[in-house]
């Protein structure tokens, strides 16, 4: 997979104005009532957005970042009556000329050690897999495509002692949604009663990458039939991988795993079987290290050590084999 370090292009709007002191509150004011609108209308994306305020009397220097939903948007939003009403009131205030510019977003880059701070890491992915309801449902292959991942990393350690560094990664949330001809609306979400987390462990070659990591999840799946349950004494496995950067953007974590049970949740019944296919991460959404440390999300339990330990070894022998179920492009 080709990862693509720019988005947004020529989205990002950044606006910089120049104000007495004195006028800089109704400037800011003016700036928060424009983003507002642009909002409202559904013109301006959510991020990034930043207003800035330099420090000090005398002239102030006031940034205002904000993204555009589509170049289209920008169009809709420069013709807009409202928006230009604000936009002259916002020039008024300010002396001299407003210096406009437009950006494309860069991805951060990736680290080649496990981050020495633990944090919190939003990103966006897809996910595959064969899905078979009996009666209704058969062979279907599943991909939901516009799924989140909201996950906790740990400190860089030494958990099992044997001189390689570990990263330990809990999965506070994840899920994403999908039509399926027979069922209708379905929503893929984690199950919350059960570990849903990875591990990535160094080759020790030097830096902490290139690693091995795997995921090991449960699912709650949301359907028409009422809430469906993958096997809660058989997890989805995910990986082994080799992975080369962290955060593990572009990495293709396949399943070695085969079908593992569906059961109703109401009723406890087998309704069908669900084979992992493969997990992909396309994306960072936000990255944001640990302000206080909570030990909790920072220790992995000791049975995902063992399955680690378990699949580690095939990895060269899983990464060469072709996936039972293909990742659809994203």
């Amino acid at each position: 997979m080709t990862l693509n370090i720019f988005r947004n292009d020529s989205l990002v709007q950044v606006e910089t104005y120049e104000t007495p002191a004195t006028r800089a509150n109704d400037l800011i004011e003016g700036i928060r009532r424009k983003w507002a609108l642009l909002r409202e209308r559904g013109l301006a994306g959510a991020y990034p957005v930043e207003i800035l305020r330099s420090a000090g009397g005398g002239e102030v220097k006031v940034i205002e970042v904000f993204r555009w939903n589509s170049q289209q948007d920008r169009v809709n939003g420069e013709s807009d009556s409202e928006y230009q009403r604000l936009n002259k009131q916002l020039h008024e205030l300010a002396d001299g000329a407003v210096e406009v510019r437009s950006y494309s977003q860069i991805i951060r880059g990736f680290n080649e050690n496990f981050p020495p701070t633990g944090g919190v890491e939003l990103l966006k992915g897809v996910c595959s897999c064969l899905l078979n309801i009996d009666g209704m449902v058969k062979d279907f292959r599943m991909s939901v495509k516009n799924g989140i991942v909201l996950m906790h990393r740990s400190p860089r350690a030494d958990v099992d002692g044997d001189g390689l560094n570990e990263m330990y990664l809990k999965i506070l949330m994840h899920g994403g949604e999908m039509i399926q001809g027979a069922l209708g609306p379905i929503r893929v979400e984690q199950n919350f009663n059960l570990p849903n987390d990875g591990i990535v462990k160094s080759h020790g070659e030097g830096n902490d990458f290139p690693a091995i990591a795997i995921w090991r999840v449960y699912w709650r799946i949301l359907t028409p039939l009422g809430p469906v349950l993958t096997d809660p004494g058989t997890p989805l496995i995910f990986g082994p991988a080799t992975v080369s950067h962290y955060p593990p953007v572009g990495t293709h974590f396949h399943s070695p795993t085969g079908p593992v049970k569906l059961i109703l949740e109401q009723t406890g019944e087998q309704i069908g079987t669900l084979t992992p296919g493969e997990l992909t991460a396309f994306d960072i959404v936000v990255t944001k290290d640990d302000e206080i440390y909570a030990d909790i999300l920072n220790k992995p339990p000791k049975d995902l050590l063992e399955i680690h330990q378990r699949w580690a070894p095939k990895v060269a022998e899983h990464e060469a084999s072709k996936p039972a179920v293909a990742l659809e492009d994203a």
